[in-house]
Formats: structure tokens, sequence, C-alpha cells
């Protein structure tokens, strides 16, 4: 899952260790989140995280663009 964990963290000046304590979230957990390692992340891990990083989970792991397109309620 692609995610700006990383680059928040960086941010804030924290290092793996100190978002760990911080957060709860074990430090290999946060170095595999970062690094896109993990498939299916927890929603009570990344909501320890963005409260840990001062942020909406939004913030740091829904940044994918969505793009909506109008479509015709007419039948061809």
């Amino acid at each position: 899952m692609q995610n700006s964990v990383k680059e928040k963290r960086e941010e804030l000046g924290l290092t793996q260790e100190e978002l760990s304590i911080k957060s709860g979230v074990s430090r290999p957990t946060i170095s595999m989140i970062e690094n896109n390692a993990l498939e299916n992340i927890e929603s009570k891990t990344m909501l320890r995280l963005a409260k840990a990083l001062d942020c909406d989970i939004g913030d740091i792991f829904f940044k994918e663009k969505v793009v909506f397109t109008q479509q015709s309620d007419e039948q061809e």
C-alpha cells in the first residue's frame, strides 16, 4: 500500500524508533510500511501512526488521486 509515513516522520524529525515508541507500532512494522512491504495494514495501526504523526489517516495512507468521469444516462 502506497503511503507517505516516511515523509511525514522525517518532516517531524522522528526516527523509526521514536515513532514506534510514540505510536505503539513496532519498528519493524513501521519499516515494512515505509517500504511498501505490507499489502494490508490494520486500521488500528493506521490510526496509531496518524495520531503519532499528528495528522489524519487520509493524509498518509490515501493519497491516490481518484478521477471521476461523468457518463451519460442515455443508452445507445
